[in-house]
Protein backbone atom coordinates (compact mmCIF):
# COMPACT_ATOMS: atom_id res chain seq x y z
CA UNK A 1 0.00 0.00 0.00
CA UNK A 2 0.94 3.72 -0.71
CA UNK A 3 1.45 6.12 2.36
CA UNK A 4 3.03 8.89 0.13
CA UNK A 5 2.92 9.19 -3.72
CA UNK A 6 6.89 9.09 -3.75
CA UNK A 7 7.39 6.11 -1.48
CA UNK A 8 5.73 2.55 -1.86
CA UNK A 9 6.97 0.11 0.82
CA UNK A 10 6.39 -3.03 -1.70
CA UNK A 11 9.21 -4.93 -2.19
CA UNK A 12 10.84 -4.95 -5.71
CA UNK A 13 9.80 -9.00 -6.25
CA UNK A 14 6.26 -7.81 -5.20
CA UNK A 15 3.71 -9.03 -8.15
CA UNK A 16 1.76 -5.75 -7.93
CA UNK A 17 4.06 -3.63 -7.94
CA UNK A 18 5.59 -4.55 -10.94
CA UNK A 19 2.02 -4.99 -12.38
CA UNK A 20 1.66 -1.42 -11.57
CA UNK A 21 5.56 -0.93 -13.61
CA UNK A 22 4.25 -2.97 -16.38
CA UNK A 23 0.96 -0.79 -16.54
CA UNK A 24 3.06 2.80 -16.07
CA UNK A 25 5.13 1.86 -18.93
CA UNK A 26 2.49 0.15 -21.32
CA UNK A 27 0.88 3.32 -20.87
CA UNK A 28 3.77 5.49 -21.32
CA UNK A 29 4.20 2.95 -25.10
CA UNK A 30 0.27 3.69 -26.01
CA UNK A 31 1.16 7.56 -25.37
CA UNK A 32 4.16 6.97 -27.54
CA UNK A 33 2.17 5.34 -30.34
CA UNK A 34 -0.26 8.05 -29.93
CA UNK A 35 2.36 10.53 -30.57
CA UNK A 36 3.64 8.57 -33.71
CA UNK A 37 0.52 7.83 -34.94
CA UNK A 38 -0.44 11.24 -34.81
CA UNK A 39 2.82 12.28 -36.31
CA UNK A 40 2.54 9.54 -39.25
CA UNK A 41 -0.78 10.75 -40.04
CA UNK A 42 0.18 14.20 -40.34
CA UNK A 43 3.27 12.89 -41.98
CA UNK A 44 0.78 11.75 -44.43
CA UNK A 45 -1.21 14.74 -44.94
CA UNK A 46 1.68 16.60 -45.27
CA UNK A 47 3.25 13.84 -48.03
CA UNK A 48 -0.26 14.37 -49.90
CA UNK A 49 -0.22 18.09 -49.77
CA UNK A 50 3.42 17.90 -51.58
CA UNK A 51 1.74 15.52 -53.87
CA UNK A 52 -0.78 18.04 -54.57
CA UNK A 53 1.23 20.78 -55.11
CA UNK A 54 4.10 19.00 -56.65
CA UNK A 55 1.24 18.43 -59.39
CA UNK A 56 0.21 21.93 -59.67
CA UNK A 57 3.95 22.92 -60.01
CA UNK A 58 4.35 20.57 -62.78
CA UNK A 59 1.00 21.72 -64.79
CA UNK A 60 1.79 25.29 -64.08
CA UNK A 61 5.11 24.83 -65.29
CA UNK A 62 3.91 23.48 -68.12
CA UNK A 63 1.33 26.15 -68.84
CA UNK A 64 3.96 28.81 -68.49
CA UNK A 65 5.73 26.71 -71.21
CA UNK A 66 2.88 27.01 -73.20
CA UNK A 67 2.04 30.67 -72.36
CA UNK A 68 6.18 31.47 -73.29
CA UNK A 69 5.59 29.55 -76.55
CA UNK A 70 2.59 31.76 -77.27
CA UNK A 71 4.30 35.01 -76.56
CA UNK A 72 7.26 33.96 -78.79
CA UNK A 73 4.84 33.73 -81.01
CA UNK A 74 3.14 36.69 -80.74
CA UNK A 75 6.34 38.46 -81.11
CA UNK A 76 7.41 36.46 -83.68
CA UNK A 77 3.79 37.58 -85.64
CA UNK A 78 4.15 41.53 -84.39
CA UNK A 79 7.75 41.67 -85.65
CA UNK A 80 6.43 39.83 -89.30
CA UNK A 81 3.74 42.56 -89.18
CA UNK A 82 5.81 45.39 -88.34
CA UNK A 83 7.85 44.70 -91.55
CA UNK A 84 4.99 44.84 -93.62
CA UNK A 85 3.53 47.63 -92.26
CA UNK A 86 6.74 49.45 -92.83
CA UNK A 87 6.62 48.14 -96.40
CA UNK A 88 2.83 49.07 -96.57
CA UNK A 89 3.41 52.60 -95.43
CA UNK A 90 6.76 52.68 -98.24
CA UNK A 91 4.69 52.13 -100.82
CA UNK A 92 1.75 54.49 -99.56
CA UNK A 93 3.72 57.12 -99.58
CA UNK A 94 5.39 56.11 -103.29
CA UNK A 95 1.52 55.74 -104.53
CA UNK A 96 0.70 59.31 -103.03
CA UNK A 97 3.93 60.67 -104.67
CA UNK A 98 3.19 59.53 -108.04
CA UNK A 99 -0.68 60.80 -107.85
CA UNK A 100 0.87 64.02 -106.96
CA UNK A 101 3.36 64.01 -109.99
CA UNK A 102 0.67 62.69 -112.19
CA UNK A 103 -1.79 65.67 -110.97
CA UNK A 104 0.95 68.24 -111.36
CA UNK A 105 2.22 67.16 -114.65
CA UNK A 106 -1.15 66.16 -116.18
CA UNK A 107 -2.79 69.85 -115.17
CA UNK A 108 0.73 71.30 -117.08
CA UNK A 109 1.23 68.92 -119.52
CA UNK A 110 1.30 70.23 -123.07
CA UNK A 111 -1.39 67.34 -124.41
CA UNK A 112 -3.85 68.75 -121.01
CA UNK A 113 -2.94 72.30 -122.50
CA UNK A 114 -3.95 71.51 -126.02
CA UNK A 115 -7.32 69.75 -124.57
CA UNK A 116 -8.17 72.73 -122.62
CA UNK A 117 -7.65 74.70 -126.32
CA UNK A 118 -9.40 72.23 -128.01
CA UNK A 119 -12.86 72.50 -125.22
CA UNK A 120 -12.43 76.38 -125.30
CA UNK A 121 -12.94 76.14 -129.22
CA UNK A 122 -15.69 73.54 -128.84
CA UNK A 123 -17.73 75.28 -126.57
CA UNK A 124 -17.56 78.18 -129.08
CA UNK A 125 -18.23 76.57 -131.53
CA UNK A 126 -21.21 74.76 -129.90
CA UNK A 127 -22.20 77.93 -129.11
CA UNK A 128 -22.28 79.01 -132.40
CA UNK A 129 -23.86 76.26 -133.42
CA UNK A 130 -26.92 76.94 -131.21
CA UNK A 131 -26.68 80.23 -131.91
CA UNK A 132 -27.59 78.55 -135.49
CA UNK A 133 -29.83 76.56 -134.92
CA UNK A 134 -32.12 79.12 -133.03
CA UNK A 135 -31.61 81.64 -135.94
CA UNK A 136 -33.21 78.67 -137.99
CA UNK A 137 -35.88 77.87 -135.43
CA UNK A 138 -36.90 81.69 -135.37
CA UNK A 139 -36.79 81.86 -139.51
CA UNK A 140 -38.84 78.67 -139.86
CA UNK A 141 -41.68 80.36 -136.81
CA UNK A 142 -41.72 83.40 -139.24
CA UNK A 143 -42.10 80.92 -142.64
CA UNK A 144 -44.96 79.44 -140.34
CA UNK A 145 -43.24 75.85 -140.01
Amino acid sequence: MKDDKNKDDRGALDLSLIIDQHKKEIWAYRMKESEWIKTKNQLDGHKSIVNELSAQVIDLKKELDRLSEENNNIRTIDSSHQGLNGELQKQLQEAQNELTLIKTIGLNSPEMIDLKKRLGNLELENKALAEKVSNYQQMLAKAGL
